[in-house]
């Protein structure tokens, strides 16, 4: 798996990272916005949308987020994620009783 650089991933669907960050940043900055609170709150989103993207898969998130998937597990702890869980879903081993 081939690391990610900023130089890595220019030019990649007309994407314009740098250009897109240093808006963010300057509006976060206007705003008092603290380092600290930016970054969780940057990471809580990129986990999340990794989730959403992998179905709620973990193991598949962690992948394209290049992380174990013991490191997320305890990433969504630490950054208090709730995370969504699927209401109907039932293990197709398990039978309802009558």
């Amino acid at each position: 798996m081939r690391a990610f650089t900023p130089e890595s991933h220019r030019g990649e669907g007309n994407v314009n990272l740098d250009g897109q960050l240093q808006q963010i940043i300057d509006e976060l900055l206007k705003n008092g916005i603290s380092l600290d609170l930016a970054r969780k709150e940057f990471e809580k989103k990129y986990i999340v949308g990794a989730v959403k993207r992998s179905s709620g898969n973990l193991g598949r998130a962690a992948l394209s987020l290049g992380i174990h998937r013991n490191t997320l597990r305890n990433k969504v702890g630490i950054l208090n994620i709730r995370l969504p869980r699927e209401q109907h879903r039932v293990s197709p081993d398990i039978q309802k009783k009558k």
